[in-house]
């Protein structure tokens, strides 16, 4: 895996995919001055975040592509003893429940790029329900070698195929929970093998969802 840092980059993402070769390749910044979030959100740089993304090709990808972004954010949860640092299905990192970080997965032709945004330090977040990772900023080295790392966990469960859905649900604040979606709400009861979440609605009848617009009520 190649690895390249930046202090700032329009987008991680974009970049990563047309600077990809042949070889896994990582992209860090602190900083996107055209960051980009899940469904065309705009990025807003904290006072100190990481911006890093990751790219291959998906013919390495033997398993259901759609555990990937749960993968990805498993792996940056599970990096850091941080005791009520949690996820949210299927793509948000979570403290004291406040997103602190997201994860985005985009597929090019022949490619999956992942691309991974925290929140290390946010005085004053812009917006509501935002938060950050710590209450100072932390060292800006230990921030790209949390992503180097992060990398290394993604691409070891996608070459080996061991990631555990079991684990991830350890980590997961929506199951339990009342859970909104575009087309009403009930309870969230289970990850599916494919990621999806299993929604009891009022009546009694169970759906899969697959879109990641939710919102956890209760």
């Amino acid at each position: 895996m190649k690895s390249i840092f930046f202090d700032e980059i329009a987008n991680t993402q974009d970049y990563a995919i047309n600077e990809f070769k042949a070889e896994p390749l990582l992209i860090v910044s602190k900083a996107q001055t055209a960051g980009r979030g899940t469904n065309k959100n705009k990025w807003e740089n904290a006072d100190q975040s990481l911006a890093t993304s990751l790219v291959f090709n998906k013919k390495i990808v033997n398993f259901k592509k759609t555990l990937i972004p749960l993968l990805a954010g498993y792996s940056f949860v599970s990096l850091h003893q941080i005791k009520d640092l949690k996820l949210k299905w299927p793509n948000d990192i979570t403290l004291n429940e406040e997103k602190v970080g997201g994860v985005l997965v985009e597929e090019d032709n022949d490619l999956i790029c992942i691309g991974l945004g925290i929140n290390y330090f946010w005085s004053n977040p812009l917006i509501p329900g935002a938060g950050g990772l710590y209450k100072e900023k932390q060292d800006d080295q230990q921030i790209f070698y949390d992503a180097e790392v992060w990398a290394e966990k993604v691409m070891q469960f996608i070459t080996k195929e061991d990631f555990s859905l079991e684990d991830y649900k350890l980590k997961l604040t929506t199951l339990g929970k009342v859970v909104e979606y575009p087309d009403g709400r009930g309870w969230a009861r289970d990850i599916n093998s494919d990621g999806s979440l299993k929604i009891e609605t009022p009546t009694g009848e169970l759906l899969n969802l697959t879109s990641p617009l939710i919102s956890e009520i209760i």
